[in-house]
């Protein structure tokens, strides 16, 4: 790639003095270097790894969890189940449950956190799946969904009289 196939356009940049040679060095590599020299497209990432397969009696017994941040959480896969596999943002979250954005963030690390303490939990992770996108994606935010499966289950345990 030639200077008239890079176009007219000039950045003035400051470089100081004792460099000058070794970026016009750089730029005549780059000339050499041609098509080779332009960044390669980024691939789409792959689907995040849908979150642990809960046994149903765990599951039965996360429902029953009846601490504020529970009932967040419970009020969260109960939306997630509605929509399977369709991501939401944490934003359509907590429109749609009414909690702000930090109590939502607070309730998922508090029970986390009781999970990781728990005997019986503390290999399963949340029952949802969660995905926060890397700068490069071009998306910002948070993400969650269940599959379809997770959520039948969900419902059938929700649908249970307590």
């Amino acid at each position: 790639m030639s200077v008239d196939d890079a176009g007219s356009k000039l950045v003035h940049i400051a470089v100081p003095a004792a460099y000058v040679q070794h970026v016009a060095a750089l730029l005549a590599e780059l000339d050499d270097w041609g098509v080779q020299a332009r960044p390669v497209p980024r691939q789409p990432r792959p689907r995040p790894p849908e979150a642990a397969d809960w046994p149903t009696t765990e599951l039965r017994q996360f429902a029953r969890g009846r601490s504020k941040s529970h009932d967040t959480v419970l009020r969260m896969l109960d939306l997630l189940s509605t929509r399977p596999g369709e991501w939401f943002s944490a934003e359509e979250v907590c429109a749609t449950i009414g909690v702000p954005r930090h109590r939502l963030g607070g309730a998922l690390a508090g029970v986390s956190r009781m999970l990781r303490a728990h005997p019986a939990f503390r290999d399963l992770g949340l029952p949802l799946n969660r995905y926060v996108p890397s700068s490069l994606d071009g998306e910002t935010g948070t993400f969650y969904w269940i599959s379809p499966e997770q959520a039948r289950r969900w419902q059938e345990i929700r649908a249970e009289p307590t």
